[in-house]
């Protein structure tokens, strides 16, 4: 009794000396508190990026949802199919958008779609210059990289998007309310208004933790989230900034020039989403590409086309490819 009593007292006292202010007690260091996490500088933040393979192949830059999530679910595209990866046969290269998972933490006037596109382009532009190419995009991801298409035309090579969000504010209203979708402080207003405070005193450690407590209870009925994704670090503040701001306040359209964009563009899409899931993206999206293919993948949700179904993915992302590469 007197040895679990002191094994108490140690833990207790072992809890009490973290600092909650102290990076890395709450969430998951930044690039900006952690030398040794991969990143590159850009002109306006530093990044959390994660290149694979060989520099001198093709780049394929893989992008990850949210707002305010990062790229660690979408590892699992790097497994190995029946002998082929993604990393063994192009140069893959995964980042944090500024504000989340382990890249810098910016004030959300910094935090905007428009941001995001130029750290892609600069990103771009130092591992790929003046060369083609290929863009995977995951739900946000997929809005980031048909904006990104839709001005620079010259540049995608080809054009994967798996379960693809929103391409402009007119099709946004197809879907269930973005606010309804992402606030997942809905059901306690205080605690939302908690957060917006703590990110307004520069304490986004606080703030994300929060965040990440209030992602990994929340419910989702119309995503089919049979297979949860992993996270290094949400990026409270980006969520609020562009899901909860500027997705509902400002009108976009990422689809003015794609009638000009003829390379092959490959949907993936599940059978459990509900709000944007096969029958969303044919009945909305996949008609603003030419040359397109559309498959469905069955038994499983949103973030299982990436996660437990990457494998089937990965098969159809292989075809595609290689119909891109002319049989390679």
């Amino acid at each position: 009794m007197k040895k679990a009593y002191l094994i108490g007292l140690l833990a207790l006292a072992a809890c009490q000396t973290l600092d909650p202010a102290e990076p890395g007690n709450l969430v998951a260091r930044t690039v900006d508190d952690d030398s040794s996490i991969p990143a590159v500088a850009l002109s306006e933040t530093r990044l959390h990026v994660q290149p694979y393979g060989d520099a001198k192949k093709t780049k394929v830059f893989v992008l990850e949802g949210g707002p305010g999530d990062d790229f660690r679910s979408l590892l699992a595209l790097n497994q190995s199919v029946e002998g082929w990866s993604l990393p063994a046969n192009y140069k893959v290269i995964y980042h944090d958008y500024r504000g989340c998972g382990l890249s810098r933490r910016h004030p959300m006037s910094e935090l905007t779609v428009e941001k995001s596109i130029k750290d892609l382009e600069e990103l771009i532009d130092h591992f790929a210059p003046n060369e083609p190419v290929i863009l995977v995009g995951h739900s946000y991801g997929g809005r980031i990289a048909v904006q990104y298409t839709n001005t620079h035309l010259e540049r995608v090579k080809g054009l994967i998007l798996l379960e693809p969000g929103s391409f402009s504010s007119e099709i946004e209203k197809n879907t269930p309310s973005a606010i309804n979708r992402l606030n997942f402080f809905a059901k306690d207003i205080n605690q939302f208004l908690w957060v917006k405070q703590l990110i307004g005193m520069d304490n986004h450690a606080q703030a994300d933790y929060v965040y990440d407590l209030a992602k990994a209870n929340k419910e989702s009925t119309d995503r089919g989230l049979d297979c949860q994704a992993t996270y290094y670090r949400s990026g409270a503040a980006s969520t609020i900034a562009i899901a909860l701001g500027e997705a509902q306040d400002a009108a976009f359209d990422c689809t003015t020039q794609l009638h000009l964009f003829e390379k092959p563009v490959l949907f993936i899409s599940s059978e459990l989403t509900e709000d944007i899931g096969y029958d969303f993206q044919e009945k909305y999206q996949v008609g603003f590409f030419k040359n397109r293919e559309h498959v469905k993948i069955s038994g499983t949700g949103h973030e299982g086309i990436v996660n437990c179904q990457a494998a089937e993915s990965l098969k159809h992302i292989r075809r595609y490819l290689a119909k891109l590469e002319g049989g390679k």
